[in-house]
């Protein structure tokens, strides 16, 4: 990048520095613009960006660098695609809130160990807790996170290799397998789902699995039954028929919650894991919700790695992982985040959340609402 400033290809700037024969040099000049337009802008771009070279160039080409600038600028915004986070990441964000990063930290700190004995390099010394989901896991050089089935599937978070699926140790995950809490307000009258409907739904995000996939394919068959019961007079939208009055997008679990405990919403799906946690981040608001129904099950979040990576890493990865389920300095760390081993899951495996969004379709109730 450091030579682009001054290309080989154009040696005529350094006539018209001499100014010897006019004629001649102005000849030179203007084939120069006419013949290579594209290299004046590579030296027109760079004066902006590298001070160092911007006092040489300035005069140097003072009009024929000038007009294809505007053009590099444009065609060249933020060339970085990804947070500014230096060398290999590692997160776990979607279960690990302010109240467990300490054992999220020690977790990692495990694992990390673990890698470096490996042979593995740039190991980072510390998880991140500042990226977002999707940034955590597009970026390129992704070591580890966690992610949910429903948007690795659809293809959100770009290729991605699975490491293993945790097990949680809360009420209604079973082994692997999690699913979705249905809650209302504590004084909400709802004794049904068909009493929800109506009502004003809250959910975290369309790409969410438990916050919205596993909650749309639960009210779809409420949907056709409700029909039923109406003789078929349910009216269709452009989008498929409507069960509730209303639905507000809240960004995540805890988000929904605090919606439903406040009467900005009447119902909500809560992933089972986070609603454990949520107890300890909202018990305010945990008090004044209680939980209806469950959603179907489907496999759990599974921990994922940049898909470039080799199977030897993998393995490595993997290995590291699940070694520290044996490591007694950890066994405090990993209560703390109910985590009481892990699985090894197909990819195949989370084509049940796939199939959970055609069955909801095939009921023309394609999207919650």
């Amino acid at each position: 990048m450091a030579k682009k400033p001054a290309p080989p290809k154009s040696p005529k700037p350094t006539k018209r520095r001499a100014k010897p024969a006019p004629k001649s040099t102005r000849k030179a000049a203007v084939k120069s613009r006419k013949a290579a337009p594209k290299s004046a802008a590579k030296p027109a771009a760079k004066p902006a960006a590298k001070s160092t070279r911007g006092k040489t160039k300035a005069k140097a080409t003072p009009k024929s660098a000038a007009k294809p600038a505007p053009r590099k600028a444009t065609t060249k915004p933020a060339a970085i695609s990804v947070p500014p986070v230096q060398g290999p990441i590692a997160a776990y964000t979607m279960y690990g809130g302010p109240p467990v990063r300490a054992a999220v930290r020690r977790w990692w700190a495990g694992i990390a160990a673990r890698l470096a004995d490996a042979g593995m390099t740039g190991v980072p010394a510390k998880p991140t807790f500042t990226l977002g989901e999707r940034d955590q896991w597009t970026h390129p050089n992704l070591l580890l996170a966690q992610t949910c089935g429903y948007p690795m599937m659809k293809g959100v978070t770009g290729p991605v290799r699975l490491i293993a699926t945790p097990v949680y140790d809360v009420p209604f995950a079973d082994g692997v397998n999690y699913c979705s809490l249905v809650i209302v307000a504590k004084k909400s009258k709802a004794i049904s789902l068909m009493d929800l409907r109506g009502m004003r739904a809250a959910i975290t995000k369309p790409t969410s699995h438990s916050g919205y996939n596993a909650f749309r394919r639960l009210i779809a068959d409420y949907v056709v039954q409700w029909e039923a019961e109406m003789g078929g007079d349910i009216a269709d939208l452009a989008g498929g028929r409507r069960f509730f009055a209303s639905v507000i997008e809240t960004g995540n679990h805890l988000n929904s919650v605090k919606a439903v405990a406040a009467g900005r919403a009447d119902v909500a799906a809560i992933d089972c894991v986070s609603f454990h946690f949520i107890k300890a981040l909202a018990p305010d608001a945990m008090k004044k919700v209680r939980i209806l129904t469950a959603t179907p099950e489907a496999p759990g979040l599974p921990l994922i790695t940049a898909g470039w990576r080799s199977d030897e890493e993998v393995g490595v990865l993997r290995s590291a992982v699940m070694d520290t389920l044996g490591d007694a300095g950890l066994k405090a760390a990993l209560a703390m985040l109910r985590i009481s081993g892990f699985q090894v899951l197909p990819r195949e495996a989370y084509k049940l959340t796939l199939e959970m969004e055609r069955e909801a379709q095939e009921r023309n109730y394609p999207a919650l609402q």
